[in-house]
């Protein structure tokens, strides 16, 4: 197959090739844009313009874990101060209802740091 490289052109690909950001590579043109080392087929990388961008260079995603259950959070959380929080596992002070998303315009936080319902 012909198809577009990062830095070759368009040229045949060989039995040793890569697939990564939509695109075939030759294996030793899927490059780290920033530090320029070849970035292995089951490393994750960034996206950086189309191109690889290691986690030696940019450092890996930040990970959040809870405060209160010690899981890792994906998605939308609380936080306060040093703190994040599933939003299922802070709960009301006042009325002891778990929180959630779509309710985060509705989240006060006294200044005891405790977290209430703005109706309660």
């Amino acid at each position: 197959a012909v198809v577009s490289t990062q830095s070759t052109g368009n040229q045949n690909i060989p039995s040793k090739w890569v697939t990564g950001l939509d695109k075939f590579w030759h294996h030793e043109c899927f490059r780290c844009v920033s530090c320029n080392r070849v970035v292995s087929p089951t490393e994750s990388f960034y996206d950086k313009d189309g191109k690889p961008d290691c986690f030696n260079c940019r450092g890996a995603p930040q990970v959040f874990t809870c405060g209160i259950c010690n899981q890792t959070i994906s998605g939308q959380r609380l936080i306060y101060l040093a703190n994040t929080y599933h939003y299922g596992c802070k709960r009301c002070t006042k009325c002891q209802q778990s929180f959630s998303a779509d309710q985060h315009d509705n989240i006060k936080i006294l200044a005891n740091g405790d977290f209430v319902h703005t109706n309660c």
